[in-house]
């Protein structure tokens, strides 16, 4: 992959993607390998965006994404697939461990735990048990619930045990970013039943950055341009037709002549690149500003000389908590991404009220939940990363469920990313879905 890439005078694309996060490249990946010629413009050096890494104290930290879908159904393996870039995967599928205020709990292998989780919250009830996975499973099955309830309001139809709505609370925080009380009940059964269905997750072998990187030869290979420390002061509109994007690169201030931009900076900042709320019709506003929650992620990264737990080599989701939703020690799963002898962990939390966000307050109580759950980390521990995931850089740029198009009304101009995730996709996962729509409805179009 070549690290620096320049433009000719007067250069053409047929595309230009702004900003290389999963939904960027992977929309990069599908329509370079249709044949259009494929511009990315990145304002950093770094590829990726939270699906990327850097060099902490010589150890690989990831900038967002932990788990990667890796399975043939995955939208991220497919745009891999499509340049012929090798996704350097450690499989971790099923290694999950759930914690509740009375104790832990592994799903078995080979997948079907939803029921032995359930009854592990309710500690041993098996008639209520089967009872809830009853109800469960005719919302997967049969009649799935609207969004016109909250995913809480719905198993308080069925339950007031709190055990279970921690339970369910500490999944949806941990995956989603947003709480039970914030979620829509259809939102989480359409995931749920998509999550059911075999899918593969892994650890990079070698850190995100690197997965990018190999994407970013990928697309090499097939002729896209990848401009990094290039940003993009404007998408410019003509007749409501995308023309071009205003660049700066190498210094120089330029536009670049395009028929069509796919953003990948999030709903929000699209509309101001592409001149402001009056340029676009007036519905798709409406829309943009009363689904304009971004989910906020607290995320720690520490190094220690021993694993805070032994035996995991997946992930913890803590429902047991008000901030603290998920542990991971990536060195259990690929040692050399600590230096010798050292062991990394990360861990995220995530807002009570994900709209009304106490952002040092609740960052400061993620550590002490920390500290509470493992007793002298916090004297033990060599902090790396202690940041918080918001503004134009959030965990993700829409809760789920509440997302827009990937379409404009701009004849041209697409969003790609996690404001603008395919139903039942959440995350990586989910901006790779949302380029697999762009990129197939552009192609549709480009081609007649």
């Amino acid at each position: 992959m070549a690290e620096d890439q320049s433009l000719r005078e007067d250069e053409h694309f047929d595309v230009v993607v702004i900003g290389s996060g999963m939904g960027g490249m992977c929309s990069a990946a599908w329509l370079a390998s249709a044949g259009l010629t494929v511009a990315v413009l990145e304002r950093s050096r770094h590829l990726g965006g939270r699906a990327s890494h850097r060099v902490r104290r010589d150890a690989v930290v990831t900038t967002g994404a932990i788990m990667i879908p890796m399975g043939p159904g995955s939208a991220i393996r497919q745009a891999f697939d499509a340049v012929g870039a090798e996704m350097n995967m450690i499989d971790t599928t099923g290694r999950m461990r759930y914690r509740l205020a009375h104790g832990d709990y592994d799903l078995p292998p080979g997948g079907g735990g939803l029921y032995g989780l359930i009854e592990f919250a309710l500690e041993g009830d098996v008639d209520e048990a089967q009872a809830l996975f009853a109800r469960v499973r005719e919302a997967m099955g049969w009649w799935t619930p609207l969004d016109s309830i909250t995913m809480r309001e719905w198993l308080d139809q069925y339950t007031d045990n709190e055990n279970v709505k921690s339970l369910f609370n500490g999944y949806t925080a941990a995956l989603m970013g947003v709480g039970i009380h914030e979620m829509g009940a259809g939102t989480f059964f359409q995931f749920l039943k998509g999550s059911s269905k075999g899918s593969q997750f892994g650890l990079a072998a070698e850190g995100n950055g690197d997965l990018m990187a190999s994407l970013a030869g990928g697309l090499e290979s097939h002729g896209a341009t990848i401009l990094r420390r290039t940003q993009v002061n404007e998408i410019v509109v003509e007749n409501n037709r995308v023309v071009g994007v205003r660049v700066v690169t190498d210094g120089q201030e330029r536009v670049i002549s395009t028929d069509y931009v796919l953003s990948n900076t999030g709903p929000d900042r699209t509309v101001e690149l592409a001149g402001g709320d009056d340029a676009f019709e007036s519905s798709y506003i409406a829309r943009l500003r009363t689904q304009d929650h971004a989910a906020t992620i607290f995320h720690v990264s520490f190094l220690m000389d021993r694993p805070l737990i032994d035996d995991l080599d997946g992930s913890l989701v803590l429902g047991n908590n008000t901030n603290l939703i998920y542990l991971e020690i990536p060195s259990n799963i690929s040692p050399h991404i600590a230096p010798p002898g050292r062991h990394l962990h990360t861990a995220y939390g995530a807002p009570v009220d994900s709209a009304n966000v106490d952002y040092q307050g609740e960052l400061d109580n993620t550590l002490a939940e920390l500290e509470q759950n493992f007793p002298g980390v916090l004297e033990e521990a060599e902090f790396v990363v202690k940041a918080m995931h918001r503004g134009r850089s959030p965990g993700m740029h829409r809760w789920v469920g509440r997302t827009m198009p990937v379409t404009t009304p701009i004849r041209g101009l697409y969003n790609v990313g996690d404001g603008c995730t395919a139903p039942g996709t959440i995350g990586t996962e989910g901006a790779a879905s949302s380029a697999k729509l762009a990129t197939s409805h552009l192609l549709e179009r480009h081609r007649r």
